[in-house]
């Protein structure tokens, strides 16, 4: 087989041109190889920066309304009353609170309660409540009115109290005189020449003569405490001093 040829100056052409090629080629290596190796470049640094640390939002948790059975629910049993309880209303009535004379009884235990015996020559009755009006002195008459309340709306303390106060009063309408009440103000440190009574049939705390009867409640109950808006309460000791006001 004969292998065609180019025409010689087709040839010469590209002999000519293949050279200038390969001298690029080799000029351009060796200039690469004749420049001194670079150094790697370093990486640049990282600079940390400090900021606030920012809360997560707070969650709100919240829980889907509970929705009725499909079915209805059985009925809780009712509650049963404790033993103490049904003890309690098994027991009958006090005699003190119930039946006729009931006032009467709860006022006499009242009296049986106190320390000392009630003055002498006064008379004492024990009638219906009155509200807020708890007891009344007549002086004149020596008789003392104590208004007994339900034990349901009146304490038993509270009733002692006032059966205590209204015989101070009465042992004030028996025994006092002018120059004893002059010597209770001074022995209570209340300013002498006060008016004894305050008033006709009101409250008297804020009077000598109330003073008297709250001291005197004192003294026949065994307390500290006095509603006396005049003075203070007496201490035990000042009440062994002042007792000599109040018996013969």
């Amino acid at each position: 087989m004969r292998v065609p040829t180019l025409p010689r100056a087709l040839e010469l052409r590209v002999a000519a041109v293949s050279g200038v090629l390969l001298a690029t080629v080799v000029s351009s290596a060796v200039a690469a190889l004749a420049q001194p190796p670079q150094q790697p470049r370093a990486a640049a640094p990282v600079r940390l920066v400090a900021g606030d640390v920012v809360p997560p939002t707070p969650v709100v948790l919240s829980f889907a309304k509970p929705q009725p059975p499909s079915r209805t629910p059985t009925p809780e049993p009712a509650p049963q009353p404790s033993p103490a309880a049904t003890a309690a209303r098994q027991l009958p009535a006090s005699p003190l609170c119930t039946g006729d004379g009931w006032r009467e009884r709860r006022g006499q235990a009242a009296v049986a309660s106190l320390l000392h015996q009630i003055p002498a020559g006064a008379s004492l009755a024990f009638l219906p409540g009155r509200g807020a009006l708890k007891g009344m002195t007549f002086y004149d008459q020596h008789r003392v009115e104590v208004y007994v309340g339900a034990c349901g709306r009146e304490s038993d303390a509270l009733l002692r109290h006032v059966v205590a106060h209204e015989l101070g009063h009465a042992w004030d309408s028996l025994h006092m005189t002018a120059d004893l009440r002059a010597r209770y103000l001074e022995a209570r440190g209340i300013p002498a020449g006060t008016p004894w009574f305050g008033c006709d049939r009101c409250q008297d705390f804020g009077t000598p003569a109330g003073d008297f009867a709250e001291t005197y409640a004192q003294w026949q109950r065994g307390v500290t405490s006095s509603r006396s808006t005049l003075a203070r309460a007496a201490t035990p000791a000042e009440l062994s001093r002042l007792a000599a006001f109040f018996q013969d």
